[in-house]
């Protein structure tokens, strides 16, 4: 099919493709959703705990439970667009046939044959994981023997030989994977229509489309590339109406604080309309290709016969221009809902902590001295560093479970006594300058966050080899008498239990970078998330519990306004100077200007300003 002549049936087609689509996207949500509820309190009950973070969620999704429901939902979702698929092939060959049906009755057509499109789709996608599952095996195995002998960091941020060699085997495997599973789809695009049209059972479909095909592969591949390249087309439409709304948006700053709402809630939903719209188009190319691949690769096609009653749906006379424009006004009405809910979210008070990561990570080399004397210098309200535990003892400041990172030794720190650790000098990689930095200890760090009247975050880094980790960092904040200036903070909850046990009235927080369930509940005086996490109705529940929030890690200044705007206690950052900066600029900002600013990342994160070799917490 050209392009020209496939453009031309979808834009003759287009109102009954948006109208299906919209009926089986919306069946999705129906379905999905509440499966999707489910499947989560489940799995919250079987932990008897109210929410999960980071590592407990990997090992729920992990376990058998976990993955049973993970497919549980990938087969429904596959199942719905399948049935969408198979009704969007009945609208085609119709169609062809010069019919014009209602999207009401190929919805009908479709669903009456459920079990079937069904059992097609599982098919279709057990036969994909078996070529895909084998690749994924040997690619983890190989990476497993290579990379897993220092810290994961190590190998991300400095992409060593070994790394780059992995990744090569990984590509080089991929080609003929992606050979012999391209040849297998195309042998396979005739199952819809064959079953559909011939009351094929499924097995029956794949073998006589791989019979059909067999001879004109590579004008199938052509045709099928000709719908791909549409579809690429299409599909760039909403991100350049994007860009070209924000950067009218952007020059709009004189705009009044309900017109610049207005305009990005109307630029949101022209976003998410044309995605529907493109979603709906290509579905649709892809099932008119298919079309008439069957009809030219058939020696006697099969055509769609359909009475003239039963295609004259009810439902395609009720799509009155009227009714549309109740419907729009509903859609415009719940946009409204929407923007006022923004407006509430939007915070006018800066009282927000600026938290140096790691020390002033992004001018210094991070969790060294250095670094701590340089976010002081900057003007940060609390240095956060990161703790483990030497095998002497001592409590040093360090990240990594290793040194590959910082300094090319694979020493593990729980490993090294405090003096071999001090020889490894970590602040070369990060500029010759800083040559002399050495491994401080927590001891060493107390004394110059005392002196300077400043505060610390310190975060319990486990790694599974820690012996007294909490009771080491308690001895060592009171020797120094600094319990009222210094809050503990750990990804693992257990951490801030076991000190929370010891010291109940000092101040504990749960590092989480993703979480299922409301971890607003869980008992912790302040929550330090990822910034995917923090949404305006997350950070009302935490407030409401009396928690605070600190988002990390946060280096652009598009972002940080962003967060201070949406009412956050602190940002975690690599550039302490920066936020300072932020603040005092937007002292002189309206409103309107603040809204903008914060408005502008419900569009995406925008890029930071330079490359940081780690933003993990």
């Amino acid at each position: 099919m050209h392009l020209q002549t496939l453009f031309a049936q979808l834009r003759a087609n287009w109102r009954n493709i948006a109208i299906l689509h919209l009926m089986f996207t919306l069946l999705g949500i129906a379905v999905l959703t509440p499966l999707f509820g489910l499947l989560l309190q489940g799995a919250l009950a079987l932990t008897g705990s109210d929410a999960l973070v980071d590592q407990d969620i990997a090992r729920a999704l992990l376990s058998p439970i976990g993955m049973l429901g993970g497919i549980v939902l990938i087969a429904v979702l596959l199942a719905i667009a399948g049935l969408e698929l198979g009704a969007l092939q009945i609208l085609a060959e119709s169609s062809r046939n010069g019919q014009q049906i209602a999207p009401a009755f190929a919805a009908r057509y479709a669903l009456a044959r459920a079990p079937l499109l069904i059992k097609i789709t599982l098919r279709l996608t057990l036969r994909v994981l078996a070529y895909l599952l084998p690749y994924l095996a040997i690619v983890a195995a190989v990476a497993w023997s290579q990379l897993t002998e220092h810290d994961i960091n190590y190998y991300l941020a400095e992409k060593p030989p070994v790394f780059l060699a992995v990744a090569a085997i990984a590509l080089l495997l991929a080609i003929p994977l992606l050979w012999l599973l391209g040849r297998r789809l195309i042998s396979w695009c005739l199952v819809l229509p064959i079953a559909l049209f011939e009351d094929a059972p499924a097995a029956e479909a794949f073998h006589q489309s791989e019979t059909r095909v067999a001879d004109r592969r590579v004008d199938c591949l052509r045709r099928l590339l000709s719908w791909l390249l549409l579809a690429l087309v299409l599909s760039a439409i909403p991100m350049l109406a994007l860009q070209i709304g924000m950067g009218w948006i952007l020059a709009s700053a004189d705009a009044s604080l309900a017109a610049l709402a207005a305009m990005l809630g109307l630029l949101g939903l022209t976003w998410a309309l044309l995605n529907f719209l493109v979603a709906a188009l290509n579905m649709a190319g892809f099932s008119l290709v298919i079309a008439e691949l069957y009809e030219q690769l058939t020696p006697d096609p099969v055509s769609l016969s359909i009475e003239e009653e039963m295609y004259r749906s009810r439902v395609l006379a009720s799509w009155t221009p009227w009714r549309i424009g109740l419907a729009s006004g509903a859609v415009a009405i719940a946009c409204g809902a929407v923007l006022l809910l923004m407006l509430q979210s939007v915070s006018l008070d800066d009282e927000v902590l600026i938290i140096a990561h790691r020390g002033a990570a992004g001018s210094a080399p991070e969790n060294t001295l250095a670094s701590i004397n340089q976010a002081i210098e900057d003007g940060a309200d609390w240095v956060e560093i990161d703790v483990q535990e030497s095998r002497d003892g001592h409590v040093v400041v360090v990240h990594d479970s290793d040194f590959m990172k910082l300094a090319g030794d694979p020493i593990k720190v729980w490993e090294g006594d405090l003096a071999r650790l001090q020889q490894i000098d970590i602040g070369s990689w990060f500029d010759p300058a800083f040559n002399t930095e050495r491994v401080p200890t927590l001891a060493n760090v107390l004394d110059i966050i005392r002196d300077a009247g400043s505060r610390l975050v310190i975060e319990l880094k486990y790694y599974g080899h820690d012996q007294q980790l909490e009771r080491r960092v308690v001895d060592l904040v009171e020797a120094a008498g600094m319990a009222d200036s210094v809050a503990i903070m750990s990804l693992k909850l257990d951490g801030v239990n076991k000190l929370k046990t010891i010291r109940p009235d000092w101040t504990g927080g749960l590092l989480a970078a993703t979480a299922v369930g409301d971890i607003t509940r869980l008992s912790a005086d302040f929550l330090a998330v990822n910034q995917n996490l923090a949404s305006p109705g997350f950070i009302r529940r935490a407030h409401s519990a009396g928690k605070r929030v600190f988002v990390w890690t946060i280096n652009d200044p598009l972002s940080m306004t962003h967060w201070m705007s949406m009412g956050v206690d602190g940002v975690i950052t690599d550039e302490p100077a920066m936020a300072r900066d932020i603040l005092r600029q937007r002292e002189s900002l309206s409103p309107a200007q603040r809204l903008m600013l914060a408005g502008a990342m419900f569009f995406g994160k925008p890029e930071a300003l330079r490359e940081y070799r780690d933003n993990a917490p």
